[in-house]
């Protein structure tokens, strides 16, 4: 089984990531592919240097977004490598395993033994992690198969137009906000769907991944992922299953996002490009340990150091953990747990 690797500009998360993999899993014949959509050259080579069987794929858009990452700028016109990482799921095994670089393994897992269980049992996705979070693997019921856990979808509605009138685009005269004071459309019920759909930390099908991403028009919008997969649910019954891990195996990192996407709300006066860069001039010289700490996210008193000796002075890291705590508190405003 094939393990690709989503990776932008955040070679320090990547770091941890191919280690764990090179502690916890048993890889058997399958390949650790890194999708990369912009990460400086001079990083991926120590990388490559560190892993050296990892095999490296460079989107069409990486050169162009390389120029802008190595100064610690927003590359202009940003663009996202959708099509990029369909065509490596086209080229992938048969089930593949989807990380992104600031995922790592906590828990072992042997993915010859794991990739035989999904075959045998038509299983379109295996959640390997859910932040703690059971609204977004929730169930009828379950059956317990050796390591994996097999879920019933617990929908509100498996129809592809009501979803879409209560969860997903239509919102004329007000009536997502109707529907949200009469308590149809809520919170978990809307998470439920998550069960159908995930964006990394999964074992897919390879005819189900490039499904959820029909009609995508080169925009990320989850929602939509989410409605392709209620009307594959829909539409094939029984014919795919749905499962969980027995436990989670995998965690996430929050000190930082490969974006600005959260600038506006969490504090303009940190730029998570130019943030990146100081973390990964750092790495590059051995200042940052990003290892030690695994199980667990990197150590705050670690990128404060960092921060603080930067000769620039370019972020705060006053500012840094304040931004960091609004990052968190999102994700455990919807019922995930973040140590």
């Amino acid at each position: 089984m094939d393990i690709l690797i989503k990776s932008f500009n955040r070679p320090y998360y990547l770091d941890r990531c191919l280690h764990s993999i090179e502690k916890h899993v048993k890889l058997g014949d399958g390949k650790i592919i890194l999708l990369d959509d912009g990460t400086p050259q001079i990083y991926l080579d120590k990388i490559t240097a560190k892993y050296p069987n990892v095999i490296v794929r460079k989107s069409d858009f990486y050169e162009r977004k390389q120029q802008y990452t190595l100064l610690g700028k927003s590359p202009e016109g940003y663009l996202i490598p959708i099509d990029f990482w369909v065509a490596a799921a086209q080229n992938a095994s048969q089930n593949f395993m989807m990380l992104e670089d600031d995922i790592w393994f906590i828990g072992d897992i042997n993915l010859e033994a794991v990739d035989q269980q999904v075959t045998e049992t038509n299983i379109a996705l295996l959640k390997l992690f859910w932040v703690g979070n059971p609204s977004v693997v929730q169930s009828k019921e379950t059956t317990v198969k050796n390591d994996i856990v097999l879920l019933e979808p617990k929908l509100f509605t498996a129809i592809p137009a009501l979803y879409y009138f209560i969860f997903f685009k239509f919102d004329r005269f007000k009536i997502r906000k109707t529907l949200r004071f009469l308590k149809i459309n809520t919170e978990k019920r809307h998470l439920a769907y998550y069960t159908l759909y995930g964006v990394a930390g999964i074992i897919f099908n390879k005819e189900y991944f490039i499904q959820l991403w029909q009609n995508h028009k080169n925009n990320i919008d989850e929602g939509l992922q989410v409605y392709n997969a209620v009307k594959l649910f829909n539409k094939q019954g029984h014919e795919y299953k749905y499962a969980r891990y027995k436990k989670e195996i995998l965690k996430t990192g929050f000190v930082s996002s490969a974006t600005n996407q959260y600038k506006e709300n969490f504090g303009r006066n940190v730029d998570m490009f130019v943030f990146n860069k100081i973390m990964n001039e750092a790495w590059l010289q051995d200042k940052l340990d990003v290892i030690s700490s695994l199980p667990n996210d990197i150590e705050t008193e670690a990128i404060t150091a960092v921060l603080d000796g930067d000769a620039g002075k370019r972020i705060s890291s006053t500012d840094w953990k304040k931004w960091m705590q609004h990052f968190k508190n999102q994700y455990t405003a919807m019922g995930c747990e973040i140590d």
